[in-house]
């Protein structure tokens, strides 16, 4: 048996095939083909000793369109070993024009936001359908109520809900509407109008941030809604700094986040008060370079503001680490599920990406097993998205895999369907595979991307929950090493 690639020597570890062993990998066409103590007859060999081979890292909420993020955001999640990512707002026609020039490798899908701007803050359900069947069509996975940012009616977030579940296509909620704000009472809000329905929550740690009373008593009372509402699927991130826009209109700035925010600093939500708390070092520019965005301080932020005509994005150190901490080591019961089933780092062209280095921090200190680590950055978003043959190392599975330096605790390669994407810290693929749903499928054609078609209607979005757990309480000691 001949194969394109065989990954020599590493010690591979799969928790779903409760393996963890030194083995050669052998790739043909895309797909893991073998996995044997030796293996031999290969176009390219490379010799990965001294490395662990984990499943490829699916980033599941990062932002790398212009409305959010930018395009550099691809080449920034790459460089962290990731090999999926999933973009949190969109427009997914952005993604479709860019892929093929800025994809860095990576397999990318879309989750399009509803906004104001072109539908109003409270669109009919014979909107919100129009909207969603146009979506799909142009390749998205589902839709996103950006209420945090762009805010809907509670009305009209329930109606997003309810045709996304009728399709039973991916509907994804950060918090906040018309009537309250992207903190706990939004979140509360949220899971009120998902009630009988399913639904990604975005970064259950943004709304515990002690703005209504004290964040541990937010925290309590979230981990609450999420226990009692199993319906609700959610994801965290470690971040103590968020992305907002900058951008301003008669004076007052666009996003419902960034005025959150000016107001929880202390400062007037107006574009003075923006200025004031950039150069008081309150609030970073997040300035794009050639190939990464990096956060700007205090003078050279309201400068680098006022050169872009004041529409940039801004970062305020809104998000709490013990919050963080706590969102993604607590479970449904002790040593049993996650009670949060996957980590993300909301990053993209936001510079705070490195999820699964993020992770491996939890692992230093023993809060988490490898095994579970995996399971929130690789085993759980591949079956929350739909992503069947991804989140595994099993004979048959996409060649998606991530190599990491377990001395450094850091991602050194990563490869998508056998390509390299990230060699030795260097970013080195091209292109991408788009990820869509059978009624995206023709457009991702015409425009002639390299496609592939997800069944979003078989995700653990969809499923019962003892089913989303995936292999968490029941094989994360013991059997497996780390």
């Amino acid at each position: 048996m001949k194969f394109d690639l065989i990954l020599k020597g590493g010690r591979v570890f799969d928790p779903v095939h409760h393996r963890d062993k030194c083995l050669d990998i052998g790739i043909r066409e895309g797909k893991i083909a073998s996995l044997e103590d030796t293996l031999d007859g290969a176009d390219e060999i490379i010799d990965i000793s001294n490395l662990t081979a984990v499943p490829g890292v699916i980033d599941m909420h990062v932002h790398v369109t212009r409305l959010l993020g930018g395009r550099v955001g691809y080449y920034m999640a790459a460089k962290t070993g990731v090999t999926t990512i999933i973009d949190y707002a969109g427009p997914v026609m952005d993604i479709t024009s860019n892929l093929a020039l800025y994809g860095c490798g990576m397999n990318v899908g879309c989750i399009d936001a509803v906004l104001p701007d072109k539908l109003g803050r409270d669109p009919s359900r014979t909107q919100i359908k129009a909207f969603l069947d146009e979506s799909l069509a142009n390749g998205s996975l589902g839709l996103k109520i950006l209420g945090g940012h762009y805010p809907l009616t509670p009305e009209s977030s329930r109606i997003c809900v309810e045709e996304a579940n009728k399709r039973q296509v991916l509907v994804a909620c950060h918090a906040g509407s018309t009537k309250n704000r992207s903190d706990i009472f939004g979140l509360e809000e949220a899971v009120e109008f998902a009630k009988g329905q399913r639904l990604f929550m975005a970064h259950i740690n943004a709304y515990c941030r002690g703005n209504r009373y004290s964040y541990l008593e937010e925290l309590r009372d979230a981990f609450k809604l999420l226990r009692e509402n199993p319906n609700i699927i959610s994801d965290s991130h470690m971040s103590v700094g968020n992305g907002t826009s900058g951008l301003c209109r008669e004076g007052v700035p666009c996003d419902a986040i960034t005025v959150n925010c000016l107001k929880m600093f202390g400062y007037e939500p107006t574009e003075e008060g923006l200025l004031a708390a950039m150069l008081a070092g309150k609030v970073c520019a997040i300035a794009e370079l050639e190939k990464e965005n990096v956060l700007l301080e205090k003078e050279e932020a309201a400068a680098y503001w006022k050169q872009k005509g004041k529409n940039i994005n801004v970062s305020f150190p809104a998000n709490l680490a013990s919050v963080a901490a706590a969102c993604v080591t607590e479970r449904l019961a002790f040593g049993g599920s996650f009670l949060i089933e996957m980590a993300a780092t909301d990053g993209g062209g936001f510079p705070r990406n490195g999820l699964i280095q993020k992770l491996l921090s939890f692992y230093r200190l023993g809060y988490l097993s490898l095994a579970e680590v995996v399971e929130k950055c690789s085993v759980n978003p591949a079956a929350a998205f739909g992503l069947t043959g991804k989140g595994h190392l099993g004979p048959g599975a996409d060649a998606d895999i991530t190599l990491l330096d377990m001395e450094r605790l850091e991602a050194v390669m990563s490869f998508a369907a056998g390509k390299r994407i990230l060699d030795h810290e260097k970013v080195v693929g091209t292109g991408g595979t788009f990820l869509t749903t059978e009624i995206g499928m023709k457009k991702a054609r015409e425009k002639g991307l390299c496609c592939r078609m997800v069944n979003t209607a078989g995700s653990s979005l969809y499923g019962k929950r003892e089913e989303r757990s995936g292999f968490s309480g029941k094989n994360t000691t013991g059997t497996l090493k780390g």
